[in-house]
């Protein structure tokens, strides 16, 4: 399952809305009075210095302090004016992460993968949320084959690929990967001693003792390495049925860290396996406690409580493993129908069907409350039915979740345009252009106000950044611009520019027609 993004119909609900806030563009009455409109920097919710290439750095800084709220906020700011930038989409992404939102960071990973598919980082990365967050193996490995073949140099991702493949008990697709990763990195133990592993769960090589007995050499100068590589070694150990040397690698894993639940349960088994049942039990209950979602101690308590002849302990732990059991199915369960609602919400956005949609969108924000995408979803098919109040609502809490949000401000803009309140609708979307100046259909949505307010010279500032743009409607709020300004010449110029876009459109005819009478009256 891949996420489908929802960015291409936010335009769509851009201009829909726009098309509810009535237009002036030629049908309006030229006004002699210009009324003020508020200043163009009186955005409610204020960006300083946007964009500016600091706040990358500044994303970063926070980040490696732990404070990802800010660090989210400064990447995504940085983003948005860099919207190609590798580094800011996957630096955002782990932020997201960190804030418990993996949903939302493969959504945005996606985003960005559609546009660059071959960008090696974004690939890893959704490749390691695909495993662990849509719990799809297939798309995870597919994303890592990928950039293995985009980025054969690249020891880390084959070594990624390798441990999927190990996880998901696929040791002779392994092998391919680890020896490729072990060709590239020869000194890294924890690749030798997987390759070790995972040669010895599908041959009885003779090399498999050599491969880890040079793995645990290598390991010798980092504890952490050489933690890996125990525990790899162990496990090996006890599937071979040499229980009592395992005993000592475990230890030495568990000196580093008494409370590592793997290394407790594979000595657990270890212990078992050696018929020292009260040290197998002792290990087992430890590991349980430590991790509750895991249910291999909780397995092996049932078969030692068998074993001693304490039928009511083997039956608590029997309860226990099939109460985890129901757990990771309800949580299989929800993730599944979570992706199959925005599967659906997405289809029939595609289709128009917006009353359908809106129930898938509520059931993915039920089960998901912060997924912040759903929010707009849901708010563009409230707006497209008509439901205004309910569309306001879901673009709100879009907005509470992610306020650095261009199109987030600019669709509450329009919305609130197309309800009759621009004194609301003019931050946003003064905002809305500050977050990300390439919006043009909030730039015409905030001219189009100023023009209802007679205040030319603000429309003016408002389009001149998008003034060479091939969009018909914005050349005659241009043209509809300089003539309230009373500059004839040049609001003629933009109609021609309009006409050369679309030629012989009936308004864009009638409006030079206008213009051409009124610079002659003018002189």
């Amino acid at each position: 399952m891949t996420f489908t993004s929802l960015t291409a119909h936010r335009s769509q609900f851009l201009s829909f809305a726009l098309s509810l806030a009535q237009f002036i563009v030629v049908t309006s009455t030229y006004a002699e009075t210009p009324v003020q409109a508020a200043p163009a920097n009186s955005a409610s919710h204020s960006i300083n210095s946007l964009p500016a290439s600091s706040h990358l750095l500044k994303g970063k800084q926070y980040g490696q302090a732990g404070n990802w709220i800010a660090a989210e906020r400064e990447l995504r700011i940085y983003r948005n004016a860099h919207p190609d930038s590798e580094e800011a989409n996957v630096l955002l992404a782990e932020s997201l992460i960190q804030l418990s939102q993996p949903f939302d960071a493969a959504l945005e990973l996606q985003v960005f993968l559609k546009q660059h598919p071959n960008s090696v980082r974004a690939l890893k990365l959704h490749a390691a949320l695909a495993s662990k967050t849509l719990l799809d193996e297939s798309l995870a490995q597919s994303e890592l084959s990928k950039a293995t073949e985009l980025a054969p140099k690249d020891v880390r991702t084959w070594k990624a690929l390798a441990e999927l493949y190990m996880d998901d008990g696929k040791m002779e697709s392994a092998i391919p990967a680890l020896t490729e990763a072990h060709n590239l990195a020869p000194g890294d133990p924890v690749i030798l001693a997987s390759l070790a592993y995972a040669t010895g769960q599908t041959t009885e090589s003779d090399d498999v003792n050599a491969m880890f007995e040079r793995a645990i050499r290598l390991s010798q100068d980092s504890a952490k390495n050489m933690a890996l590589v125990q525990m790899l070694y162990g496990r090996h150990l006890v599937e071979v049925g040499n229980a009592e040397q395992s005993i000592a690698s475990f230890s030495k894993v568990l000196e580093m860290n008494p409370r590592y639940a793997p290394g407790l349960y594979w000595r657990a088994r270890a212990y078992e396996q050696l018929k020292n049942l009260p040290a197998a039990e002792a290990d087992a209950v430890l590991a349980t406690k430590l991790d509750p979602s895991d249910n291999g101690a909780p397995l092996l308590l049932v078969t030692i409580y068998r074993k001693q002849g304490n039928l009511e302990k083997a039956q608590e732990y029997a309860d226990l493993v099939q109460q985890i059991a129901k757990n990771r199915e309800a949580q299989n369960a929800n993730g599944r129908e979570l992706r199959e609602s925005l599967d659906r919400g997405e289809r029939l956005l595609d289709k128009g069907q917006f009353v359908e949609a809106i129930p898938e969108y509520q059931s993915v924000i039920q089960r998901l409350p912060n997924f912040y995408e759903a929010y707009f979803a849901l708010g563009m098919c409230y707006g497209q039915t008509g439901h205004f109040s309910e569309a306001e609502v879901a673009f709100r809490k879009y907005l509470a979740l992610q306020p650095i949000s261009g199109d987030g401000r600019a669709a509450l803009g329009v919305l609130l345009l197309s309800m009759g309140r621009s004194a609301e609708a003019v931050p946003e979307l003064q905002q809305a252009i500050q977050i990300d100046p390439t919006l043009l259909e909030a730039r015409k949505a905030l001219a189009n106000e100023y023009l209802h307010q007679s205040n030319s010279k603000a429309a003016i500032e408002t389009l001149r950044p998008v003034s060479n743009s091939s969009d018909f409607e914005t050349q005659l709020f241009i043209a509809e611009a300089y003539r309230q300004s009373h500059e004839y010449g040049l609001a003629l110029r933009a109609v021609n520019r309009a006409l050369a876009i679309t030629p012989n459109q009936a308004q864009a005819i009638h409006l030079k027609q206008e213009l051409i009478e009124q610079k002659k009256n003018s002189k």
